[in-house]
């Protein structure tokens, strides 16, 4: 079973059969495929956690390697731990972290200009709104195991990956780890969010899920007609000749309904930059 897609999946998008390749042949094809897509977008399609051990800038800025930045966890700046609440701001897009001065006295104002002299543990990837959703109806506060009121929790299950946000500014992913009447607990809070705040669930953008059954079919049709290189295409018997025509021609316009398809996909998603500090 993949990450992201399936047996069955691939099966449907290429319409390979199980008696023409196996499913240990087609799990590893996805393992492969899982692996390579990804990289080729310089992102993950899932919320994965990641520490960034960089060079101070001097500067109230500073950028993550990856992104989208989905959740600021920690931050470290020459060896002192950074609140986040209320004196930190996220961009999502950029993996942008700037520290905010304008509120109180934050325990640093600029990044060091120190060699690996900031630590930043965080959570990335690419995902979209799966359509469930609810509202908090009480504040959420900053912690850990934070059970939070909401309106709804129904459509909500541990291991869901939920983003919460709202009219606050506050924005970040959390894990939802348990769900009862009325609530949602989730695994950490970095910022605080006021009631009346959003709370939707995620998944892995349905673009990617389609990409990745589509070039793991490819990859079965070319193990097909691969294999194809010894059937018999015809036959004489006495007086009578029989000519079958090539085996694999039905394989190859599937290839090429399955290429133009993802060259389409292709074009419409463009990987995400590398942000490197010199």
């Amino acid at each position: 079973m993949g990450t992201y897609i399936t047996v069955a999946s691939v099966r449907r998008t290429c319409g390979i059969g199980s008696d023409q390749i196996n499913d240990t042949d087609v799990e590893n094809t996805i393992t492969e495929v899982e692996k390579q897509v990804p990289r080729f977008f310089n992102t993950v399609f899932t919320p994965t956690e990641r520490i960034d051990i960089l060079d101070g800038n001097g500067t109230e800025r500073i950028f993550t390697t990856k992104g989208p930045l989905l959740k600021l966890k920690a931050l470290k700046i020459h060896g002192t731990s950074v609140t986040i609440d209320g004196n930190v701001l996220v961009y999502k897009e950029s993996g942008k972290i700037v520290l905010d001065n304008s509120n109180g006295t934050p325990e640093k104002t600029v990044f060091s200009d120190y060699k690996n002299g900031v630590v930043i543990k965080y959570i990335y990837g690419w995902v979209e709104e799966e359509g469930t959703e609810t509202e908090t109806t009480a504040d959420a506060l900053v912690g850990s195991s934070v059970e939070i009121n909401v309106s709804d929790e129904s459509g909500f299950s541990a291991d869901d990956w939920v983003e919460i946000y709202g009219m606050d500014g506050n924005r970040e992913v959390a894990k939802v780890t348990n769900t009862s009447t009325g609530k949602i607990t989730v695994d950490l809070l970095s910022y605080s969010h006021e009631s009346g705040s959003k709370i939707v669930k995620l998944q892995t953008p349905v673009l990617f899920t389609k990409l990745m059954n589509i070039i793991a079919g490819i990859a079965l049709v070319a193990r097909i007609v691969g294999q194809s290189y010894s059937d018999i295409t015809g036959y004489t018997l006495a007086e009578m000749s029989v000519q079958k025509g090539e085996p694999y021609t039905q394989w190859r316009e599937t290839a090429t309904q399955l290429i133009r398809e993802r060259d389409m996909l292709m074009q419409t998603i463009k990987p995400r930059p590398s942000i490197t500090i010199s």
